[in-house]
């Protein structure tokens, strides 16, 4: 009778947690109201992608930093280019946003991403996998990318129900270009796996040197994170100039609890890449492709689960419910597939 391997079991079950992180780290902005995006993305950036994966890196491990700026500073700054396209892919995500609303540009990023973040490292030849693998993958995959529009279609349901405008600019033109923008930054954005394939030595030699199992992949993060934090705090801080507005990290009634649910977000971003990168290790050669798909999922699934929760789907009729329920049934779906495939070797 055939065993599933215990690294299996747990590799998909760390994975699964960094998913309902991942899916998690935005629920604390909610009802923020003294502080701008800006503000609250800037706090945010520099605790997940800075001050966390250094830390971490420098208490669990201190020579780890010292070798990257060593012996390994080169595949380090390989590492850091795709961080930065990554970065450059949160910074079209946001641009996005006001134009095509947030349930078009969701769809198309997330749809995008996890189809180049699972499919990219077969495709470069990092990873190899055999034709059966393949097309489990696929068919995960496809069910997921149907999940989100479905997804897409009930939020716009939903908005034009309320007499919610569910998008931009109607001109056809800006639109398009719009589109365009949302699948650039869906490619871009999935370059933060490929980053953490390609950087897999890193973590090997952190491992090597002592570094601890869950904490080895920091080796990884810390040039990915670095790299893409110029985009991610680059734009904030051109907001804030520019709107003169940086009284508001010490002026107001609400300011601590600005800076504390902006640290939190933080903590669920990284705690998120942190499981991810131990789990998709454990699972083996395939956990940065099955890995990866499944994060996406439970991410999106989580994220609904939230919004749900906190009140979006109030009111809004029956037909934008079903279709967020169809949604939810494919997105399970998806992820039993690619859990599945995955603990059957």
């Amino acid at each position: 009778m055939y065993m599933v391997p215990e690294a299996s079991v747990i590799g998909v079950l760390v994975v699964t947690g960094a998913g309902m992180s991942n899916g998690s780290f935005p629920a604390p902005s909610k009802g923020m109201r003294v502080w701008k995006w800006e503000h609250m993305w800037l706090v945010y950036s520099l605790c997940a992608m800075a001050l966390l994966p250094v830390g971490l890196g420098a208490i669990f491990a201190p020579g780890m930093i010292s070798r990257l700026v060593g012996s390994d500073l080169v595949l380090a700054g390989k590492v850091s280019i795709f961080g930065a396209l990554w970065g450059l892919g949160s910074l079209l995500f946001g641009v996005s946003l006001p134009r095509l609303g947030m349930a078009v540009t969701n769809a198309l990023v997330s749809g995008v991403l996890v189809f180049f973040g699972s499919l990219g490292p077969i495709l470069s030849g990092a990873v190899h996998v055999n034709g059966r693998q393949l097309l489990w993958l696929i068919g995960g995959l496809s069910l997921l990318t149907l999940s989100l529009v479905l997804c897409a279609s009930a939020s716009i349901s939903r908005d034009r129900a309320r007499g919610q405008p569910s998008s931009g600019p109607r001109n056809q033109g800006n639109s398009l270009w719009a589109v365009l923008i949302a699948l650039l930054a869906g490619a871009t954005s999935s370059m933060i796996n490929m980053g953490f394939v390609i950087g897999a030595p890193l973590a090997r030699n952190a491992q090597s040197h002592g570094a601890p199992g869950l904490v080895a992949s920091v080796a990884i993060w810390i040039p990915v994170l670095l790299g893409g934090l110029l985009f991610n705090i680059g734009y904030p801080v051109f907001l804030i100039f520019k709107c003169k507005s940086w009284n508001l990290f010490v002026r107001g009634p609400q300011c601590a609890g600005c800076w504390s649910r902006s640290f939190l977000m933080g903590i669920l971003w990284f705690g998120a890449i942190l499981l991810y990168g131990y789990g998709a290790s454990i699972m083996g050669h395939l956990g940065a492709v099955y890995g990866f798909a499944l994060l996406v999922a439970m991410s999106i699934l989580t994220s609904n689960t939230w919004g749900a929760i906190t009140g979006e789907w109030k009111g809004a009729g029956r037909k934008p419910k079903m279709l967020m329920w169809s949604s939810a049934a494919l997105l399970i779906s998806s992820i039993t597939i690619l859990s599945a495939q995955r603990l059957g070797g």
